[in-house]
């Protein structure tokens, strides 16, 4: 057991460490952030099969060192096992060799990358925010 006055000043070293843990995987954060909130928001259309596809899918994309801090990566949907991974660009390099730790999750049938979506001539991200 650790004193309680040794531990109140050693709580801001983990806190350091944790926020900073937080910042340098802040895109993979943020996209599991979007997820849990989606999946909140639409609850009462739940499908466990087609959410634990997603999270599967999430969890590789958050193991593979090249696709977790990727800038272009924008968001994944999973439909009927179908994979879709939006990007923030309109090409992305060499998505075949990126997507194969994808395609060896348990319950994807097919993946396919998508650009973000045109709205008003300027492409947006799946959260609605302008790419530069």
């Amino acid at each position: 057991m650790i004193p309680t006055f040794v531990s109140r000043r050693l709580r801001w070293v983990w806190l350091a460490g944790i926020g900073t843990t937080l910042w340098v995987n802040r895109r993979d954060v943020a996209r599991w952030l979007r997820f849990a909130r989606r999946s909140v928001a639409q609850r009462d259309k739940f499908d466990l099969q087609t959410w634990l596809t997603e999270a599967r899918v999430r969890a590789a994309i958050t193991v593979d060192p090249v696709l977790r801090c990727d800038p272009d990566l924008d968001d994944v949907v999973v439909e009927d096992g179908n994979v879709t991974i939006r990007t923030a660009s309109m090409s992305w390099p060499d998505s075949v060799t990126h997507l194969n730790g994808v395609r060896k999750v348990k319950g994807v049938a097919d993946v396919r990358c998508e650009p973000g979506e045109l709205v008003g001539g300027t492409r947006v991200t799946s959260y609605g925010v302008p790419v530069i």
